[in-house]
């Protein structure tokens, strides 16, 4: 059996665990080895070809000293499984973004990633928003270098369109595979992020207050159409279920009693399924609205980021709410129109979603 490295964002968010979930999934027979917090260990008990090297291990805080000692190596468990494995996997959304106008940091990272990688193949991102050219040149010259490379939107792909190894396919999570039939209920379900800590080079900070009021109306507006409502956390790390409260406290006490909560933590299936149970999705988080869709729910999302923009531009979806647009949404209009509105055919999105692991499928099928 091959063994792969996945280098991806293991902090606890619901996304990113079903993009290395899907990917180990795929290939039953490659053994796919991550370096992740202990709590991974439990996470994925039940993918027999994932193992989870946390630095709470002992073979790791053993292998880091003597690395440490002998080569005066930092992180030296993480390069010595990366170095050694037939290829490496970055699997993520946003890993190509800007997010400070001295980059070097991360960048130096993926130069580490690439340099110590024999294959290296990135799987389900998106390029950007970035603020300098450099960092745009800089990059192009860094992913020339891999064997393939997959984005999940139009926009990235463009920016890299005379690169042989750089192709387009829909989201990874367009592959996740839901084989329980599950109970529709007259349910709203809420993904809300915490805004008030999104400050930086692209603050959204500001609209918090417009935003978590807006939630909180177009709750209280399912309600009075007969629909229960429920909020759904997907990164504890991140603060989302500091945004559930706040918006619940925000509602008519009237209204308190059609609400309830679900938290993302281990319970990942039990997560996903709270969409097939749902009719409506009131999605902010960019894979709720993925979730959404392949469930086959109508679906109303809320644009934070560049990334679910370009995305919803690529599938023709014109209705949406923008976070510079909180004003001027009506929440009984918005509410009627998700109800009176259409579901997504997902056939064709979920056949062009298999595409994002065309390279690995060549490597390891």
């Amino acid at each position: 059996m091959k063994r792969v490295f996945i280098h991806a964002y293991a902090a606890g968010n619901l996304g990113d665990d079903l993009l290395i979930r899907i990917l180990c999934e795929r290939y039953p027979k490659t053994r796919f080895v991550i370096c992740a917090d202990s709590s991974y260990k439990k996470r994925y008990a039940d993918l027999k070809n994932l193992r989870v090297f946390s630095p709470e291990d002992k073979t790791v805080r053993y292998m880091d000293k003597i690395l440490k000692r002998i080569k005066n190596c930092d992180n030296g468990m993480w390069k010595l499984l990366l170095k050694s494995s037939y290829a490496a996997v970055h699997i993520g959304g946003s890993v190509f973004v800007q997010h400070q106008d001295d980059f070097t940091a991360a960048y130096h990272l993926d130069c580490q990633l690439r340099a110590l990688s024999r294959r290296l193949f990135v799987v389900g991102a998106n390029f950007g928003p970035y603020t300098d050219d450099n960092y745009y040149r800089s990059y192009r010259k860094l992913l020339s270098s891999y064997e393939g490379v997959c984005f999940r939107d139009r926009y990235s792909k463009k920016l890299f369109n005379d690169f042989p190894n750089v192709r387009y396919a829909p989201d990874v999570v367009f592959n996740y595979r839901q084989t329980e039939k599950i109970r529709t209920k007259k349910q709203a379900l809420f993904s809300v992020v915490y805004l008030d800590n999104r400050g930086g080079k692209y603050s959204i900070s500001q609209y918090a207050e417009e935003y978590y009021s807006l939630m909180a109306e177009l709750a209280e507006q399912c309600i009075e159409k007969g629909y229960s409502v429920r909020f759904v956390s997907f990164c504890r790390m991140q603060e989302d279920e500091k945004a559930v409260s706040i918006i619940v406290d925000r509602m008519g006490d009237k209204y308190k009693e059609a609400v309830s909560t679900f938290f993302y933590d281990m319970n990942e299936r039990e997560c996903v399924k709270q969409f097939y149970e749902s009719e409506l999705i009131v999605g902010t988080r960019f894979h709720s609205i993925i979730l959404g869709w392949l469930a086959e729910k109508k679906v109303l999302p809320v644009v934070y980021d560049r990334k679910t923009l370009h995305t919803l531009e690529d599938l023709g979806v014109e209705d949406y709410i923008l976070l510079e647009e909180l004003k001027k949404i009506r929440a009984s209009e918005a509410v009627e129109h998700l109800i009176d509105g259409n579901v997504m055919d997902v056939k064709g999105l979920k056949s062009k979603a298999r595409l994002q692991f065309a390279d690995l499928d060549r490597l390891l099928r």
